[in-house]
């Protein structure tokens, strides 16, 4: 299913208990991002899991939004430039259980989100490397979910690493 300004405009919207305003786009089927201009920068949140994403691009500009929930696509590629470009204060970025294989994915990430907090690569081929301690400090557990958190210093070398 195509992301319409129709589902995005009936898409439940809801306040979480941090006061952070959020859209639910989960389980939709949508194939990739498009017509995001529709939401007029109104939320910090998105959720677009257990979609069939593949690339992650093609954001217009949203200020205000802080956090992306992309668990359960299938993410392999990321436009860094247009993420840097159009969603600057973005700080946590989901990825569980999609199909970030290399580097260089991440190396896109910490060049387009130079504010990131947070990376959650649980599930995806990439952790399974054992290089991949080296990048990453351990995951913690934190009501049941794995996280990983990306060190700020090893961002800016992987992101001028993989450039």
């Amino acid at each position: 299913m195509r992301l319409s300004a129709n589902i995005l405009q009936s898409a439940e919207q809801r306040t979480d208990p941090l006061g952070s305003r959020e859209i639910l786009l989960r389980s939709l089927a949508i194939p990739t991002i498009e017509h995001l201009s529709v939401t007029r920068d109104q939320f910090d949140t998105i959720d677009l899991s257990n979609n069939h994403l593949t690339r992650l691009e093609n954001f217009p500009r949203l200020e205000r939004l802080s956090c992306l929930y992309l668990g359960g696509n299938g993410i392999n590629h990321v436009d860094g430039k247009n993420l840097k470009k159009n969603c600057p204060a973005l700080t946590t970025v989901i990825l569980s259980g999609n199909g970030v294989k290399g580097w260089n994915v991440i190396g896109d990430l910490a060049i387009g989100c130079p504010k990131l907090d947070f990376l959650s690569l649980v599930g995806n081929p990439v952790t399974k490397n054992e290089v991949c301690r080296y990048f990453t400090l351990p995951y913690v557990a934190n009501a049941g979910n794995q996280r990983i958190f990306v060190v700020f210093s090893f961002c800016s070398f992987v992101g001028s690493f993989f450039v």
